[in-house]
């Protein structure tokens, strides 16, 4: 019977959540860094451990020379910059076509 890489108790397969090549309890399967309760592969893994994608891991292990903000235990983020449709930062649409075959002459 496979044992529980966080509780080392035997993991059940009633009970059994598979990540990370290992079987889980399902209350066990936590982020490392805040203890938000995951679901199999919808997380990161840093040596062999459970993170949440975002912030946790982000924060913990991404790009040190970007700004990804605090690491909130909330896990809100700021908003994201809103993006306006084209016809709003002064693009104009393409003008129309001819169709191909009113130009060619017999």
């Amino acid at each position: 019977m496979p044992k529980c890489p966080k509780c080392t108790k035997e993991v059940y397969f009633a009970e059994r959540v598979t990540s990370l090549g290992k079987d889980w309890h399902r209350p066990c399967l936590k982020c490392e860094k805040c203890n938000k309760t995951l679901s199999a592969g919808s997380h990161a893994e840093h040596d062999g451990k459970p993170y949440c994608n975002s912030p946790c891991y982000s924060a913990l292990f991404g790009p040190k020379d970007l700004d990804v903000g605090e690491l909130k235990a909330t896990h809100s983020l700021s908003r994201p910059t809103q993006v306006h449709p084209p016809h709003q930062m002064g693009f104009k649409k393409k003008a129309t076509q001819r169709s191909i075959a009113s130009s060619i002459l017999c």
